[in-house]
């Protein structure tokens, strides 16, 4: 689903979402589209101009996370005469689709008020500005302890921080262990807190991310012809056992979904490298040559579900390798079966998001345009295997 295209469907999402705040919980939110918060439907000046808003209101409850409440129509009634309402049924999905940033919880916006009123708790490089991010960003872990204790775990960090900027990069911690250590066994609370870090006086580079698994299907000889990315596990186990001439001399990756477009991949220290069968010396180094930049790029290619979650994959990979496009024969295969696939409701598939550009001409251009009129998606396990032949159509 793309981003909203109008401002003013913007604007009715977020006070949508705005009013839901406020309920904290209570029975299904709706919001009054009277004259304070949609003016321009009762002061519309001409039916062209009406017919416009209910467009744009059509619009946004087609996205199935809003729906426009009215009475029953009368003669000579408009729309505002109905006592139209909106009626949120999808919180979560409308918070992405509109790029809404909610307001800190209760407990958080509590728990900053008190630190600010008693100073002396927090002994951090900077208390004004870690504040100041926990209201931005609150930290769930925290809820339900009060400010003493809160407090002390942040202080414990910043003194573990403070105490390991000479430490060697061989005894770096990796950031689930010291999130473990400080959060009741928590390893998860730091994950994409680099800000947090930062204002608890990490340096730069100073905790590891656990490193990707990147399970490799190598060739004999692979001289550097191509490099293949697959979504899912089951096809990159039937394409590594049943190699057929288009990818007979292809590396076949495996990185597990989304992680495979995380930029450490390509850092020695953000990867792990397993290899599928037996190699030689030559032909791994050859390999770690190429992923961690030692040598010139190789053909890219990425093969995952025909869906806007794995087009999605796509832009990300893209950006640690510019060169990675959409794989035509797998891509094709799928295309065929389009017409006759499932439906986005029938897979837990319908909160994917359009990811409106990939990067990658055929997948612009064809696939996402496509995906878009059919409103259909094809899982990859459908070629080769699934089909019972391996020739794209």
């Amino acid at each position: 689903m793309r981003p909203p295209t109008h401002p003013l469907q913007l604007r009715l999402a977020h006070a949508l979402l705005r009013k839901a705040e406020r309920s904290e919980g209570g029975r299904t939110v709706s919001l009054a589209l009277d004259a304070t918060v949609l003016p321009e439907l009762h002061t519309a000046a001409s039916p062209e101009a009406l017919a416009h808003l209910e467009l744009l209101l059509e619009g946004l409850c087609a996205t199935g996370w809003a729906r426009l409440r009215t009475d029953k129509a009368r003669a000579f009634q408009t729309l505002a005469d109905r006592r139209p309402a909106l009626l949120l049924l999808d919180a979560e999905a409308l918070t992405q689709w509109s790029g809404f940033e909610p307001a800190a919880p209760r407990w958080s916006r509590a728990l900053v008020q008190a630190l600010r009123e008693q100073p002396s708790l927090l002994a951090v490089p900077d208390a004004p500005a870690l504040l100041d991010y926990l209201l931005r960003n609150p930290l769930p872990a925290l809820e339900g302890r009060g400010p003493g204790e809160c407090a002390a775990v942040l202080n414990a960090l910043a003194a573990e921080l403070a105490s390991g900027h000479a430490a060697p990069a061989a005894t770096r911690s990796y950031l689930r262990e010291l999130s473990a250590r400080h959060f009741r066994g928590h390893s998860k609370v730091l994950d994409a807190r680099e800000e947090l870090l930062r204002l608890l006086g990490a340096d730069e580079g100073r905790f590891l991310e656990a490193p990707i698994q990147l399970l490799v299907d190598l060739p004999k000889g692979w001289s550097g012809e191509d490099v293949l990315f697959i979504e899912n596990a089951v096809s990159f186990e039937r394409m590594a056992a049943l190699r057929q001439p288009a990818w007979a001399r292809t590396a076949l990756l495996y990185a597990a979904g989304f992680r495979a477009g995380a930029r450490r991949l390509r850092e020695r220290t953000g990867s792990s490298l397993y290899w599928r069968h037996r190699v030689s010396d030559a032909d791994a180094q050859r390999f770690e040559d190429w992923l961690y930049g030692e040598v010139g790029e190789v053909p890219v290619g990425f093969y995952g579900d025909l869906d806007f979650a794995g087009l999605a994959i796509l832009a990300q990979l893209r950006a640690s390798f510019p060169a990675c496009g959409a794989w035509r024969p797998g891509y094709e295969a799928l295309l065929a079966r389009l017409d006759s696939g499932h439906a986005p409701d029938e897979a837990g598939k319908e909160r994917q998001l359009d990811p409106d550009v990939t990067g990658c001409q055929f997948a612009d251009e064809v696939l996402l345009p496509a995906l878009r009129n059919e409103g259909r998606c094809v899982d990859q396990e459908c070629w080769p295997g699934g089909a019972g032949k391996f020739e794209a159509r």
